[in-house]
């Protein structure tokens, strides 16, 4: 068979007829291309059966079918596409976190530390933002970013540098900028920033290199880029925790989507040298040992001082006074200092029950069962890395903070997706989800040429 295309005027009118009706003029090519091979197996079976030239062109056209037909056929099968299901489970989410928010008025209006704090309305406030962005996210074309990753990539570094100046110290964490009445937490969003740089510059195709001393290079800038600068900055900046969870998104893109693993490797040994160097470097070992001595309480509560297992004995006593059903709504709970953030699911568990605390953790596991299974359906690979890296930071999230309210994990300031008070955090959480709906929105509009090739 002639494996080139038989140009006829007849056969192009055709195609265009067809792509008139695909408002996705992205994929009009890969369109073109498909049914043009297709005519042209037509076309070559005719001629094969006697027909000359011009009628077997008429009879392949004839067989194909009518074009208008096939157009919105295809329009329908590359339509933007609502993942609704996603949608709701977060608004779900969303009214739990206001309902925790407002029983919280209850709970707390006669205490000076939270009298006037108003935490249904500044939550309410923060929700309504991240509404907002979520339906300016959703209708962009997150493809454009792929060009901006390093940029991304630069000034999340260069945030990071600027805290270590100007930041205000939060529990000895310079992590917030303030720009007037305005607090951001730079290095609370750094990891969801890195991610998204990274779903470009990690997933970026790369001309292989010749001979060892260019691979080296290569490897050997990765580390520094990945790790090392990232590690250092966390580490001056006193917030480890969030190191803890770079380091996660970045091990879940490097493994399950880029597939780098050399390059993981890599990045763990260069890791691994830059802690053994900061250990023979400490200067506050009392502190680093305390620290120690709190992450590896839950091990062996009995064991442990009060004071490093204080919180962890004191969740899993909610938890039991709580019951199946709970203390009752807008219940005060004076056991944690707070209660509004970290400790809000263990809140949740005394005032409204084990059952509901059950309820709440389903939701999460569809959640993130609902999100991997977005993530396998898409070809787009830029995509892929997007979905994965940054929901990654959320789904861990949502299993550490579970965990350690049972004494599973340590206990520690890892909030809870959508449902803790949050401030910048919880707009951040929504934009993600934002971006997750426009990714999924145009995951039939994208090129075949844009795609990851079949394995």
């Amino acid at each position: 068979m002639n494996n080139k295309p038989v140009q006829y005027e007849s056969i192009q009118e055709y195609l265009v007829q067809i792509c008139r009706h695909v408002k996705a003029r992205d994929v009009h090519r890969d369109i073109k291309v498909e049914m043009q091979n297709h005519l042209d197996e037509l076309v070559e079976d005719k001629l094969n059966e006697g027909l000359s030239e011009d009628e077997a062109v008429r009879a392949a056209l004839v067989q194909m079918g009518d074009p208008d037909q096939i157009g919105k056929q295809l329009h329908a099968a590359h339509k933007p596409v609502m993942e609704w299901g996603l949608a709701a489970l977060v608004a779900i989410m969303v009214g739990i976190g206001l309902l925790a928010m407002y029983a919280m008025e209850f709970a707390y209006s006669d205490l000076n530390v939270y009298s006037g704090f108003q935490f249904f309305l500044k939550k309410a406030v923060f929700t309504a933002i991240g509404i907002v962005l979520i339906i300016g996210i959703y209708f962009l074309d997150y493809r454009k970013w792929e060009k901006y990753s390093w940029y991304i990539y630069s000034g999340t570094i260069f945030l990071m540098v600027v805290c270590l100046f100007y930041a205000v110290e939060v529990n000895g964490s310079k992590s917030w900028l303030t720009i007037g009445s305005f607090t951001f937490d730079v290095y609370g969003t750094s990891p969801y920033l890195f991610m998204i740089a990274f779903a470009g510059t990690l997933l970026a195709k790369r001309k292989e290199k010749q001979g060892l001393f260019r691979n080296l290079l290569y490897f050997g800038k990765m580390a520094l880029l990945y790790a090392i600068v990232p590690a250092i900055l966390y580490y001056k900046a006193n917030s480890n925790l969030n190191f803890i969870i770079y380091l996660f998104g970045l091990t879940v893109l490097m493994l399950f989507v880029a597939k780098t693993y050399r390059l993981f490797l890599t990045i763990v040994s260069s890791i691994i040298a830059a802690g053994a160097v900061f250990i023979i470097k400490i200067n506050d070992p009392v502190r680093y040992r305390s620290i120690w001595e709190r992450y590896t309480a839950f091990l062996n509560p009995t064991a442990s001082p009060d004071d490093k297992n204080y919180y962890l004995q004191k969740s899993l006593e909610s938890i039991q006074l709580g019951g199946m059903w709970g203390q009752g709504f807008g219940v005060e709970n004076r056991m944690f200092r707070y209660i509004y953030s970290e400790m809000v699911f263990t809140y949740l568990i005394y005032s409204l029950g084990l059952v509901f605390g059950i309820a709440i953790v389903l939701l999460a596991l569809l959640l993130i069962v609902k999100v991997i299974g977005m993530a396998i359906t898409l070809k787009d690979i830029y995509a892929r890395g997007l979905v994965v890296g940054s929901f990654s930071i959320i789904g861990f999230h949502f299993v550490w903070n579970i965990l350690m309210s049972f004494g599973l994990l340590p206990i520690n300031s890892m909030t809870m997706p959508f449902i803790s008070y949050g401030g910048t955090t919880a707009i951040i959480e929504l934009m993600v989800m934002g971006l997750l709906l426009s990714v999924n929105r145009r995951k039939n509009m994208i090129s075949l040429l844009n795609r990851e090739p079949s394995r």
